[in-house]
């Protein structure tokens, strides 16, 4: 390799030559062009080196086989052809139009920054396909996960009443009622949300139960801050709530588990025709600073949740409420929310996202 840079550097920047030149150095068997080096046994272009081979514009190197129109780059086949523009490597194949690309023991056509080792890459912007086949992937290695190969997890979700199960007698729903549907079969959901908790009553109540449950390769959702927020089951100040959020996170991480802080759906507070959100933007901001912190990924359902409102407007979104109530949810306010939350384990790159249908 130490060989081939030097002998590119020579060709850099040099055009096609004749097979005799002027001023150059005449060396044994070969002809050498305007400017260039000593050829041994075929012919070197002006400003480029070649050996056993011709070397086209640009500066590239074929052994043993040939190279055409290669621009400004290097290019070395080793029993194979090459034409390539941009292109790097080819070794024992055939290398066609591929842009900044390299492929190894295969065909590699129109590629554009992808590699392939032992398939055929077509149309692949940015990815790489390994002893397969990607089209058009966009970077992604096999396209979609295949989710069959999944293991089976559970989700635990902690939180209040806006994420709880309710009983069928009642039209109002928690979004952790119909997050499962989101999901392929391999999820389980483990729903302890509890009406009128804060992170503080929650911890010293059913954290206990939930984090009982949890398995290694599972992961908690925990949402707070609209109980945390308010009088009647509250307040819990911005520090003791980050600091709950935060000993909850190290208790997941010590069971080998994924915690994911995720922020609580938003209260329906309308001024002037938007969706306000300042009361909980204080637990909102806390909750993403315990994700920095620990270095976990954060389920913003509360900014999503407030673009969504603001998208539909206040008559629409008024009807997703159970009974008119800021806060609570009947079915399809439930099922609006649990897809907004799927949706974001999905946009943040969480691995609990390849689950998502």
């Amino acid at each position: 390799m130490a060989v081939l840079a030097v002998l590119v550097l020579g060709c850099s920047g040099g055009s096609t030559g004749s097979p005799q030149g002027t001023g150059g150095v005449t060396g044994t068997g070969g002809t050498i062009a305007s400017g260039g080096q000593l050829a041994s046994g075929g012919q070197l272009a002006s400003g480029g080196a070649s050996s056993g081979g011709t070397s086209a514009s640009g500066g590239s190197i074929s052994s043993g086989g040939t190279n055409t129109t290669s621009t400004g780059d290097t290019t070395s086949v080793s029993g194979g052809n090459s034409s390539t523009s941009g292109g790097r490597v080819s070794s024992g194949g055939t290398n066609t139009t591929s842009n900044g690309g390299s492929s190894s023991g295969g065909t590699n056509t129109t590629s554009n920054g992808g590699s392939s080792s032992g398939g055929t890459n077509t149309t692949s912007n940015g990815g790489s396909s390994s002893g397969g086949t990607t089209s058009a992937s966009g970077g992604s290695t096999g396209g979609k996960p295949d989710q069959s190969s999944l293991p089976a997890i559970t989700v635990h979700l902690a939180g209040d009443s806006t994420m709880a199960n309710y009983a069928t007698s009642t039209t109002q729903e928690g979004w952790g009622q119909e997050f499962g549907q989101f999901f392929i079969s391999k999820v389980t959901i483990d729903n302890q949300a509890q009406g009128g908790a804060n992170v503080q009553s929650f911890y010293s109540g059913k954290w206990k139960t939930l984090i009982g449950n949890v398995q290694a390769g599972d992961y908690v959702l925990a949402a707070f801050g609209i109980n945390d927020s308010g009088t009647e089951h509250g307040p819990v100040n911005v520090p003791d709530f980050t600091a709950e959020l935060s000993t909850m996170a190290d208790e997941v991480a010590a069971k080998k588990a994924t915690f994911i802080p995720t922020t609580s759906s938003p209260l329906q507070v309308w001024v002037g025709g938007k969706e306000t959100n300042d009361r909980l933007q204080k637990y909102c901001d806390a909750t993403i600073a315990v994700g920095k912190t620990k270095n976990l990924l954060v389920d913003d359902l509360n900014a999503r949740g407030v673009e969504y409102y603001n998208s539909i407007g206040q008559t629409a979104a008024a009807a997703l409420t159970f009974n008119g109530d800021k806060a609570h949810f009947d079915k399809a306010g439930a099922t609006e929310m649990a897809k907004l939350a799927a949706q974001e384990l999905t946009r943040i790159g969480s691995p609990l996202g390849a689950y998502v249908k």
